[in-house]
């Protein structure tokens, strides 16, 4: 350090000192502002309870199960099942059989790319009423051309949740694809919910237009030997145990008390200030004397 900053230093220490000592009952104002706060934080730290939540069992859940609003009278009538390419007739094939184990009501939308499907949907009613896009990634040439054995597909759904009307009403509605974990991390689980809670993989049926896709592709590859599969397995998904852990609602506490001491500390600090300034004002102590010559 510089020697003549160091020296700055050490006046500007000095003359704090000074203003201090003058001003005595600010001084013990400020150290028991200080130890009351210090004291109450310590006392909150001591009878705040510790308590022990856990451990979490999940249930399993049923991936064939069909949502609530696809069979709902009033919502089911006016859903649509989107699928690209329409000029493929295997595509064609796969997509009503699908449609079939949803709900035979629904009207089927084919469309030649993914882009003519995206200017259908971005008027707000289309949107609403498409339930998913079954998009397969492959260059059928022909319209006869067979689906190859390893088959690439994605789906795509609306973002206006279906199955959580009340969401959509008071929350913004997302799959939440641009996280790979929680913006907030949890020290317990995400959710207690047995089907995952948001953003609803379970509730929003897209793990159930998922397995009947794929149960439709497994019949026009395999016939009778996957309905005969279909007839004696059932296909679950569960979530993982989570073992018990503390919930310390100290830190909740001093999440908002220690930001109010700070405030109230420098607050104080600040006050001091301003009333050593309107002192030095009213008496003049900083004007500068102008010399006429």
């Amino acid at each position: 350090m510089d020697f003549s900053v160091s020296k700055k230093f050490m006046v500007l220490l000095w003359k704090n000192f000074i203003l201090k000592r003058r001003r005595c009952i600010a001084l013990v104002v400020e150290m028991v502002f200080t130890f009351v706060f210090s004291a109450a934080l310590l006392t909150t730290r001591f009878v705040t309870v510790i308590k022990r939540t856990g451990p979490f069992n999940f249930s399993p859940q049923p991936v064939n199960e069909v949502p609530f609003y696809i069979t709902d009278d009033l919502i089911s009538p006016s859903l649509e099942l989107a699928y690209v390419p329409s000029r493929s007739t295997v595509v064609q094939g796969i997509v009503e059989r699908v449609k079939m184990e949803i709900n035979p009501q629904m009207e089927v939308l084919g469309f030649s790319s993914e882009e003519e499907f995206e200017d259908y949907v971005k008027q707000k009613k289309n949107s609403e009423n498409v339930l998913a896009a079954i998009v397969f990634d492959h260059d059928f040439k022909n319209s006869d051309d067979p689906l190859p054995l390893k088959v690439k597909y994605y789906l795509r759904f609306s973002n206006d949740k279906k199955g959580n009307m009340l969401y959509n009403i008071y929350g913004k509605s997302s799959w939440f694809t641009n996280f790979l974990f929680p913006s907030f991390p949890s020290v317990g689980p995400r959710n207690n919910d047995d089907n995952g809670g948001s953003p609803g993989y379970i509730s929003e049926g897209f793990l159930f237009v998922q397995h009947a896709l794929d149960k439709a592709i497994m019949r026009y590859h395999s016939g009778q030997a996957a309905e005969t599969l279909f007839s004696n397995v059932g296909v679950f998904v569960q979530r993982f145990p989570y073992p018990s852990y503390y919930h310390d609602f100290f830190f909740m506490f001093s999440g908002i008390f220690i930001p109010l001491v700070l405030v109230c500390i420098f607050f104080l600090n600040h006050l001091t200030l301003v009333q050593s300034l309107v002192w030095e004002k009213e008496n003049r102590l900083k004007v500068t004397p102008l010399f006429l010559w």
